[in-house]
């Protein structure tokens, strides 16, 4: 009940409340600053003042309706000559109804408006011809400037949105890459070797296909967990548990296609933000991925290492064919631009020990926010 009542007042009453000092503002410096011609006199200025404050605080729920009261309420005043109001407040209104509701930058109403606030005004200002002009011209900017405004801001909001709503694609496509060519990759090696020895018992044959079952399941499970995260923003993206352990998991397959894996982790490496323990569970998938399908080797050695908030990765295998995902693939660069979104930095190649992937992930004080 609580929480209702606060989000109430936070949608709803506090936007009204603003309004009404916005207005209030206006009116106590460009309508009671003005002395109105007796009559109608004060009186009457007072309630237009009141109606025109009454207009702007419907500006959060009704912009038109608002614009439209307002617009008349201050048109009122200037043929009465009681302010001295450019249509400020009908400003405001204008530019909430062009950022939720506008299409065109310029439509034909609001220059036809702008002519016949020109024409309007001046022949109903039979006093002060020179304030009533520069009034005119004020209130013509405002009005205009107020809609573009309002157009340009829902139009950039548009852009950020279709912009966050692409990086999540291209977000979730990486995961999906790299889900699919983990675990497609150790099928692929063990259906080969399978199939490739002849000598192969009943049991192998059996314990190899519960194997491959046991990888397709699990892949379609992690695939399960992404598409639950697409409708849950806060949930983690990558399966619970420490980074050792779920690397422990990524090495199955590699294992089961001949691989010797060896990790070396500190114990930092147990408890880590979630944006790094995400980033490095991807790239370690997709480095032992590449093991399995393109390297040839007999070891591959994963090494995790935190230096205060810095991450440091080095995955290595003995193999000779390594490189060749480089050329063949975008494995890489999908590592490459992972590390770099936290900010991180990325270097793949081979040295006297064999092909050497190397990462470095700050933590959050060097992150690089892209959403």
């Amino acid at each position: 009940m609580t929480q209702t009542r606060s989000s109430v007042f936070r949608r709803t009453i506090a936007p009204a409340l603003l309004n009404g000092l916005i207005g209030l503002i206006v009116v106590a410096g460009l309508w009671i600053t003005v002395a109105p011609p007796e009559p109608p006199g004060r009186p009457v200025q007072l309630v237009l003042g009141a109606l025109l404050v009454l207009g702007l605080c419907l500006r959060s729920r009704f912009p038109w309706l608002a614009a439209v009261w307002t617009g008349v309420v201050t048109a009122v005043g200037w043929a009465f000559g009681m302010t001295e109001d450019p249509f400020l407040v009908t400003g405001f209104c204008l530019y909430v109804a062009a950022e939720r509701f506008g299409t065109r930058l310029f439509p034909t109403w609001l220059v036809a408006l702008e002519v016949l606030l020109f024409a309007w005004l001046l022949l109903v200002s039979a006093e002060g011809a020179e304030a009533s002009i520069r009034g005119v011209i004020l209130g013509a900017v405002i009005i205009g400037a107020a809609w573009v405004l309002g157009i340009r801001t829902q139009r950039m909001r548009y852009e950020t949105e279709r912009n966050a709503r692409a990086q999540e694609r291209l977000r979730l496509a990486r995961d999906i890459h790299d889900v699919l060519s983990h675990t497609l990759g150790g099928i692929g090696v063990r259906a080969g070797v399978v199939a490739h020895v002849k000598s192969s018992t009943t049991d192998d044959l059996r314990s190899a296909l519960q194997g491959i079952e046991s990888d397709a399941r699990d892949a379609l499970g992690e695939l399960h967990v992404l598409m639950l995260q697409e409708r849950d923003e806060t949930a983690d993206e990558t399966p619970p548990g420490r980074l050792v352990e779920l690397v422990q998991e990524l090495s199955r397959p590699a294992i089961r296609a001949g691989i010797s894996v060896h990790i070396d982790a500190d114990q930092g490496a147990g408890d880590l933000p979630a944006a790094q323990r995400t980033t490095a569970y991807r790239i370690i998938q997709e480095a032992l991925t590449n093991v399995i399908r393109h390297s040839g080797a007999q070891t591959c050695r994963i090494t995790i290492r935190t230096e205060g908030d810095h991450l440091r990765i080095i995955i290595l295998d003995d193999g000779p064919g390594a490189a060749l995902a480089s050329k063949n693939g975008h494995g890489l660069t999908g590592m490459r631009e992972r590390a770099q979104l936290l900010g991180g930095t990325f270097d793949a190649g081979r040295d006297a020990s064999g092909y050497r992937v190397a990462v470095s992930l700050p933590g959050t004080a060097g992150r690089v926010e892209t959403r």
